[in-house]
């Protein structure tokens, strides 16, 4: 465990969510985000409770800890404790726990593999709330855990949710080059080219 744990610090200081410690005179230039996809035909639904709302923090390509390599994702503000939930069908690839709130050397964390091989991150759960266990299967709206402030939040207790084309993500076993790439939800209001910063989304039943 104390070696997974170092690992997922790493994963920690590549994931800077919200600004983290890396702060410099200016910001960094966001990267042009123009990917779209019909609303209807996305595979995945918020990462939520039906009928909850939270707004996005941060979104697609909006710098700080959204740009280059995780230019693609959402932080979702969150009080600690709340119920997260699987954004799609799948196995559970990674699931870490341990840290505590407020501690920003390592974050608690879950991965679920989907059938065509893609795989979502659900970041910065609470101590004790990673709710699954590697090699789980899990359908769309399952729980999986319970948001929090571990790892580089900024301070802001949020979820962070990212996908990406396989499961080696930074400061994880097998760690490869696996960025983020672009992904919207079917359950909510009409967002073809993603959430956007700002706003809060309601989590609509899942059809």
């Amino acid at each position: 465990m104390r070696t997974i744990f170092f690992k997922a610090a790493c994963l920690v200081v590549v994931m800077g969510c919200n600004g983290g410690s890396g702060k410099s005179s200016a910001p960094p230039q966001a990267a042009v985000c123009d990917d779209s996809l019909p609303t209807a035909q996305s595979l995945y639904v918020l990462p939520y409770t039906v009928s909850e709302s939270y707004r996005v923090n941060q979104a697609n390509c909006s710098g700080f800890g959204h740009s280059d390599f995780w230019q693609y994702g959402y932080d979702f503000e969150m009080d600690i404790g709340t119920v997260i939930t699987a954004a799609r069908a799948g196995t559970v690839v990674h699931a870490q726990d341990g840290a505590v709130d407020g501690d920003r050397n390592q974050t608690n964390l879950v991965t679920i593999e989907h059938e065509d091989g893609t795989v979502a991150l659900y970041s910065h759960l609470t101590l004790n709330g990673v709710l699954v266990t590697a090699g789980q299967l899990v359908a769309a709206g399952d729980t999986i855990g319970l948001s929090g402030d571990t790892g580089n939040t900024g301070g802001l207790p949020h979820l962070h949710f990212s996908l990406h084309p396989c499961s080696d993500l930074p400061g994880l076993p097998g760690a490869g080059s696996c960025p983020s790439v672009f992904v919207n939800f079917r359950n909510t209001s009409a967002n073809d080219n993603g959430l956007e910063a700002g706003r809060s989304y309601v989590a609509l039943p899942i059809d």
